[in-house]
């Protein structure tokens, strides 16, 4: 079976997982993702993180935004401009403001400044001990990690429930690894090869 033949075949019981794992939570994701998040990272006043808006039971980072902006970090969402291209994030401070994209993501308006973020919060349906994600398949999010370590340091950071862990997710020849993960229970630095 080819790797996009099994990335389909471990997407479907990964959706169903996470939806369920989103029940099970409830509201105390985004309290514990706040702890352990702060417990390994100290954005400094004016630092850009990109979060995103959760969708589908995605873990919900949005009480996580909300105290990286009381900090004074510079939060930014990302926004779909083409399919097939790394996205684009805007700013976006709790308050603002989202209109619907094309795919019916919430992004922020046009009129918000682009950024580009030095810390990437990046949602995902599972993920391994080695960094890898199993995302939706339209390869946004290894696009735009690929080109902002291009440009400089940035810190890929994976956000999920630990149960979400599989042993191993395949990768492909443009799958870009996470620097870490931070779930429900803690905090993993993936360690490089």
């Amino acid at each position: 079976m080819d790797i996009d033949s099994q990335k389909d075949l471990m997407r479907e019981a990964a959706r169903l997982r996470r939806r369920d794992l989103a029940k099970s939570a409830g509201l105390g994701f985004g309290g514990a993702l706040v702890d352990f998040f702060f417990a390994d990272f100290d954005l400094a006043a004016g630092s850009k993180i990109a979060g995103y808006w959760p969708i589908t039971r995605e873990a919900d980072v949005k009480p996580l935004l909300g105290k990286l902006a009381e900090k004074s970090v510079i939060c930014l969402l990302p926004v779909v401009i083409a399919r097939d291209t790394a996205l684009v994030f805007r700013e976006w401070q709790p308050g603002d403001e989202l209109a619907p994209s094309d795919l019916d993501i919430p992004e922020p308006t046009i009129d918000k400044s682009v950024g580009i973020p030095e810390f990437l919060l990046v949602p995902l349906l599972a993920f391994d001990r080695q960094g890898y994600r199993l995302g939706y398949g339209g390869g946004f999010y290894d696009r735009t990690i690929a080109r902002l370590r291009v440009r400089g340091p940035v810190i890929a950071v994976g956000v999920a429930y630990q149960a979400q862990l599989v042993d191993s997710v395949p990768v492909g020849a443009n799958d870009e690894p996470l620097d870490w993960m931070v779930t429900d229970t803690d905090a993993l630095e993936i360690a490089k090869k």
